[in-house]
């Protein structure tokens, strides 16, 4: 598992990376679904790796199923495969992206990274995907670890900003996967040049059932003067603290602890990001594989 992954799990909750490192979730958050994915298709070494991260997308949600309250889990499973699938063809137009190798932090730790490395290698790069970026987004995926890594490299790193739009009823409502026809010519629009909403007689479309290609809708997402909007370039520069220390004590408690920690029950039922393990650590009780847990195999009691 990624370092800047447990890192980020051991700000919420003590307990968390040790029930990670030793258990799989019986299902995926759907932004969760959307990252895995997206990542299949970025290093693959597929031609059309928009393929690989549709299947990625359709078989995390068979296997593994969608943490969702939808009942059209279909519906929302197709919704999810589309958007993956053109995110990767907007990020993909050459190879695969490529990893940094592991690296040790002062005292032999490895550091397994999440981050891919830029097409001329000289820095990182990281794909954030949002609801909105404003500010205060913008604050928070500065001091993510994921996006800390730079400074841990000591190199530079870009977030690649995809918005997606606001989360309703199991679909993102943005350009990305939302549109309008017109009710004569069909032509596919994202806004009015005039800022108005569009009228009654204009037909909402979605991508997973409209008729348009990958490449129609990126033209019409470019001609509209929407592509910008929704996939932005956000450089960080390495941070003048010592992440790489700060990281090594975290890194070092959660090595330490031979049972699970105290969880923090004030983040078990987050709106935003509710735990994964909410079913069983509000109770008292461990995970198991007859509540639905996969135990993992590989040595749980190592360094991340």
């Amino acid at each position: 598992m990624n370092t800047s992954i447990i890192l980020n799990s051991i700000d919420r909750c003590e307990r968390l990376p040790y029930l990670l490192q030793r258990w799989q979730t019986p299902a995926i958050r759907p932004i969760e679904a959307l990252y895995e994915s997206i990542e299949a298709g970025l290093i693959s070494a597929s031609k059309e790796p928009w393929i690989v991260a549709e299947q990625a997308l359709y078989d995390l949600a068979t296997t593994r199923g969608i943490d969702s309250n939808q009942t059209d889990l279909l519906g929302e499973a197709e919704h999810l495969a589309s958007l993956v699938s053109f995110i990767t063809y907007i990020l993909r137009p050459g190879g695969p992206w490529k990893r940094p190798e592991p690296i040790p932090l002062p005292n032999g730790t490895p550091w397994h990274p999440g981050a891919f490395l830029s097409p001329s290698e000289s820095h990182l790069r990281r794909v954030v995907l949002c609801s909105r970026w404003d500010a205060y987004r913008m604050v928070e995926e500065e001091h993510d670890w994921r996006t800390l890594e730079g400074s841990i490299y000591g190199v530079p790193i870009d977030l690649v900003v995809i918005v997606l739009g606001q989360e309703r009823d199991g679909r993102r409502h943005g350009p990305l996967s939302r549109a309008y026809r017109h009710p004569v010519s069909k032509t596919l629009r994202f806004k009015k040049r005039d800022g108005e909403d569009f009228g009654s007689t204009w037909e909402r479309v979605w991508r997973e059932r409209d008729k348009a290609t990958r490449e129609e809708w990126l033209d019409a997402l470019a001609d509209d003067g929407v592509l910008p909007d929704v996939v932005q370039i956000h450089s960080v520069p390495v941070s003048g603290r010592d992440w790489c220390n700060i990281a090594l004590k975290k890194l070092e408690r959660i090595m330490e602890a031979k049972e699970p920690p105290e969880e923090s029950s004030s983040m078990c039922f987050d709106r935003v990001r509710p735990c994964a393990f909410r079913a069983c650590c509000p109770k008292g009780e461990e995970p198991s594989e007859a509540s639905g847990f996969v135990r993992l195999h590989h040595a749980a009691d190592t360094a991340p």
